[in-house]
């Protein structure tokens, strides 16, 4: 990010997605498949450094990273931009915080909470099946394509019930099922800031799925470049992981830059876009 600020880049890039370490404490060797053989990648001496000698100082060297790095985020954000900052319970309210003051507390425009269910081994506990995206933008008038993310009603629910929509959502009322009156309803409803309708994990289908730990689904993606980005524009990840930000933005005809300080990573992403 440095170094794109010093070939000019402030205020080039339209909209940031990023999934960075949420202060687990988690082993972060990789864990993969080649074929049929399951392998693990030992972390490399910078990997290494990166990922645990960065929390040797506990959650105060947590906020040191994370902070140095939002701030050179904002300045390579368009005034028009938007950031979207994918988190947990562990860190989600602290890194809320730090961005109130890096992008303004009236900038805060959603905390998404991406719900998800599967497996759990807790016991003791309520299981934790969900996850934070802190939703960001720069000035007061930033790209937000709500049509372009309706979520569509079913035609057993438009066809059972006479609803029309208003200015807060849909309420009953007088309602023509003229095809012409009904053009508008149809487009869907806007989705609410809790999305319980993409799956997670080993719920991503088939035939995207990697076998990368951290891999996000495309249609998490799709409906946040959808939303905050328009055609041509550039979408950017810092921490790309397996790549699904570039390999959506690539698919939806947005300009892309990523990068992750794991070889592994780029090694997956590369091969994924290039396929």
């Amino acid at each position: 990010m440095s170094s794109l600020i010093k070939q000019g880049w402030v205020g080039k890039i339209n909209l940031i997605y990023i999934d960075p370490p949420f202060f687990t404490g988690a082993d972060f060797t990789i864990r993969t498949k080649l074929g049929d053989e399951r392998i693990e990648k030992e972390l490399s001496i910078i990997e290494e450094r990166a990922y645990k000698d960065t929390w040797s100082g506990g959650i105060a060297s947590y906020f040191k990273y994370m902070y140095e790095r939002l701030v050179l985020m904002g300045e390579l954000l368009t005034e028009n931009g938007s950031i979207y900052v994918h988190l947990d319970w562990h860190c989600g309210h602290y890194v809320k915080v730090m961005m109130d003051e890096i992008f303004g507390y009236e900038n805060c425009r959603n905390e998404i909470v991406w719900c998800y269910t599967g497996p759990a081994r807790k016991v003791k506990d309520f299981a934790d099946k969900h996850d934070i995206i802190l939703r960001y933008i720069k000035g007061d008038k930033p790209v937000f394509n709500i049509d372009k993310i309706r979520i569509p009603y079913s035609e057993s629910f438009l066809s059972r019930r006479k609803y029309a929509e208003g200015t807060g959502g849909i309420y009953a009322g007088k309602f023509d099922r003229e095809e012409d009156e009904l053009k508008e309803y149809r487009k869907g409803k806007i989705p609410e800031d809790w999305w319980d309708d993409i799956p997670a994990g080993g719920q991503i289908s088939r035939d995207e799925l990697l076998g990368f730990d951290t891999q996000k689904p495309e249609a998490l993606l799709k409906r946040i470049i959808l939303a905050s980005s328009n055609p041509g524009d550039i979408v950017a990840d810092f921490f790309c992981g397996s790549g699904t930000t570039l390999a959506v933005a690539e698919k939806l005809g947005r300009r892309w830059l990523g990068s992750d300080l794991s070889k592994f990573a780029i090694q997956v992403t590369r091969k994924r876009l290039l396929d």
